[in-house]
């Protein structure tokens, strides 16, 4: 009920007002043909996952894997069953045997050594070093440059005292290159796992992952008796690293994002097309990075879901969800070669997206249906809607007082559109004269309250701002009318715009001088320091208008502010005719007096104490004097701001110092000690003779109380 009551009842711009009916209907149409084809589109997606990733894809990868490792299983196979086992007279040196294995090495892709073990302890071994970058490490010398294979021959000598060793390092083209031999063998071959596994099992057999004695790589081995007279007359073996697994696995061919790992019994990682995944090559003795992973090692969402559907649950296939919302397909398949199985895990994406790119492609066609049908009704709602939403803006603009960016009256040949627009100008323009009389926060207000002016105020707490341009008169007096009124009205601008950036209301310009006030009509939290920081900046601008002003043969406009804090009385006053927003009060009057105290201290700027307290985390002020004012016997404390410390420039420091000084002095003053604080004024005034001026005036309160004492003496400065 609240959404049908906001879509039918709510507020809408004309032009939203014309399309919704429309929008609507097209709406229901297009979504109940989309809703459908999804539906439709989903299941056959479903039905071809089933089929093309569990019955195509898998298998085929599968049986891929299976029948290159069943070509391996071959090789072993017929070089185990060769008829130079059976001849009666024994092998000699190897010899025949040796240049079987160079050709295997060179036709099978990824074996690292082709090995042929007697059951007496002899050893022929085939290898391809430029593949194993860490075995020579364990050679009594380094490994020859240019070497590719290597011969390694354990035989035992003619008087069977031994089994001796030799290596033997050839080129690519199996062209020697140098022979070590070696008083005594490595190891014994027939120590090995896998050795002992298949004397004893008496058939071919793929191990578990086990550290080459040699390179100290991972691998596996394949080995394969060698029966003579139905013994076992020796082993022939094949070894791979698992890092050529990966390698393997990189030219398994599936979709895009799928990731394919061969996993042992364990559920150790044997190889995996994911780098984090990947075994790596040893590096000198840390046989550690050799370790395989675990599959419950890994922290991944993706692979612990799928191992735990399928590996727990016995399943081959699966389809499932992760806490994203992403869906995965995951099929698991022994291989029948060896004691691994094949792990492969695709997003759905990478078949759905296929199918959600016919569903977005319906979709844009019934967009662009839509759209094209809405184009005559947007040229119409356009045509009447348009005018009026520019008038609208006009309207909201004037409203907040932001004349400036009100735009234009819109043209059009509808006649109640073009009366509207007439009087919306005409009351811009009204705005914008009476503004340029009364303050604008104040217009603002009664446009946003909607009341009318009438006499009456109320008791705020303000800040108030007077200035005052020092011997006006004189230059006046020196300057045509005209010439004047244009230099003045220069004054002015800079100076409001100032006090307009620190949120100050301009009550209004008395001749020379200028009053505003911060905190009403508006409140204002921060309106004692954005009225110093005012004061500061309207010196500041002085200081450069003077320059100019100086080059252009103008003469400058020295001004003296006064500031003080309190409670006033501010509204309307006048009469129901005719009134004028302003503040009255003795916090005017105080602020007004030290405008013109500024005269008697040599200072540009005076605040009160009520000023300091409010702003000193903000400001730096130094202390004048305590005075008495408007004929007041009770004193207030007059402070000169210095700087903001948000702005605070090179003279920081300096500016400290006298603050501090002066303080100490005014202290010793008011505590009667008139010698001490003689001494400490008149070093603050030769340090910093730029505040002379309001310096000797203490100066002389101190030497005219030294040489005679005041009786009943309470600190004020009584300036009446």
């Amino acid at each position: 009920m609240n959404i049908f009551k906001m879509i039918f009842f709510k507020n809408r711009k004309l032009r939203t007002e014309i399309l919704i009916t429309f929008s609507v209907l097209l709406f229901v149409f297009v979504s109940c043909e989309i809703l459908y084809s999804s539906d439709a589109n989903k299941k056959i997606v479903l039905q071809f996952e089933k089929e093309y990733y569990s019955d195509k894809i898998s298998s085929m990868i599968a049986n891929w894997l299976n029948s290159y490792f069943s070509q391996v299983e071959l090789i072993a196979s017929v070089l185990s069953k060769n008829k130079l086992f059976e001849q009666d007279t024994p092998i000699n040196g190897f010899a025949d045997f040796e240049e079987l294995f160079k050709v295997a090495l060179r036709k099978t892709q990824f074996a690292l050594t082709f090995q042929l073990t007697l059951n007496d302890g002899s050893m022929l071994q085939v290898r391809n070093v430029k593949r194993q970058t860490s075995f020579q490490k364990n050679l009594s010398h380094p490994l020859p440059a240019y070497a590719t294979y290597a011969v390694r021959k354990m035989e035992r000598s003619e008087e069977e005292t031994g089994m001796s060793e030799s290596w033997e390092y050839m080129n690519s083209d199996f062209s020697p290159i140098i022979k070590e031999n070696l008083q005594a063998a490595q190891y014994d071959p027939r120590e090995r796992q896998w050795y002992v596994n298949t004397v004893i099992n008496k058939k071919s057999l793929w191990s578990e992952p086990y550290i080459f004695k040699t390179s100290e790589e991972i691998g596996i081995t394949i080995s394969n008796p060698i029966f003579v007279d139905d013994k076992v007359h020796g082993v022939i073996s094949i070894d791979f690293s698992l890092i050529d697994f990966g390698d393997l696995l990189s030219k398994v061919k599936t979709t895009a994002n799928s990731c394919v790992r061969l996993i042992n019994d364990k559920n150790e990682i044997v190889a995996s097309t994911i780098d984090n995944e990947k075994i790596k090559p040893a590096k000198g003795s840390k046989v550690a990075t050799n370790k395989l992973l675990k599959v419950t090692d890994i922290n991944d969402e993706i692979l612990q879901t799928a191992t735990k559907n399928l590996i727990g649950a016995n399943e081959t296939h699966v389809t499932y969800e992760i806490s994203d919302g992403r869906t995965f397909i995951a099929s698991k398949r022994r291989l029948h070669s060896v004691p691994f199985s094949i792990l492969i895990i695709s997003p759905q994406s990478d078949f759905t997206d296929e199918f959600n790119r016919l569903q977005t492609n319906m979709f844009l066609l019934s967009l662009f249906v839509f759209l094209f049908s809405s184009v005559i009704i947007l040229m119409f709602s356009h045509r009447i809607s348009k005018p009026i939403s520019q008038l609208c803006k006009s309207a909201i603009a004037i409203g907040k007082m932001d004349l400036k960016n009100c735009p234009e009256p819109p043209k059009s040949r509808i006649f109640e559109v073009k009366e509207l627009s007439s009087a919306v100008e005409l009351m811009r323009t009204g705005i914008s004269a009476f503004s340029k009389y009364t303050p604008k926060g104040i217009v603002h207000e009664l446009l946003k309250t909607g009341g009318d002016a009438s006499i009456g105020g109320m008791t705020k707490e303000v800040t108030m701002f007077f200035s005052d341009i020092e011997k006006f008169s004189t230059v006046s007096e020196k300057l045509p009318a005209e010439y004047l009124i244009s230099h003045l009205s220069e004054y002015f601008d800079e100076l409001t715009k100032i006090i307009a950036q620190h949120n100050g209301i301009i009550d209004k310009y008395i001749g020379d001088s200028i009053m505003a006030i911060w905190g009403a009509p508006n409140p204002d939290e921060d309106q004692v320091i954005n009225a110093c920081e005012a004061a500061l900046d309207c010196q500041q601008m002085l200081k450069q208008l003077k320059e100019k002003w100086v080059s252009l043969g103008k003469p400058p406009l020295p001004t003296r502010i006064g500031l003080h804090s309190g409670s006033a009385i501010v509204g309307n006053v006048g009469s129901n005719d005719r009134m004028n927003f302003t503040a009255i009060g003795n916090a005017v009057d105080i602020a007004s007096s030290l405008e013109g105290i500024n005269k008697i201290y040599g200072t540009w700027i005076l605040a009160s104490e009520a000023v300091e307290r409010k702003a000193r985390d903000k400001i730096l002020f130094r202390v004048v004097d305590k005075i008495a004012v408007n004929g007041s016997n009770s004193g207030i404390t007059i402070f000169e701001p210095l700087c903001s410390l948000q702005n605070a420039n090179d003279m920081y420091y300096a500016m400290l110092e006298l603050c501090s000084k002066s303080k100490e002095a005014f202290e010793l003053y008011q505590n009667k000690n008139f010698e001490d604080a003689l001494k400490l004024y008149t070093e603050i005034s030769k340090t910093f003779p730029e505040k002379a001026n309001s310096i000797n005036v203490l100066v002389k309160h101190c030497e005219e109380f030294l040489a005679h004492p005041p009786k009943n003496w309470d600190g004020i400065n009584r300036l009446w």
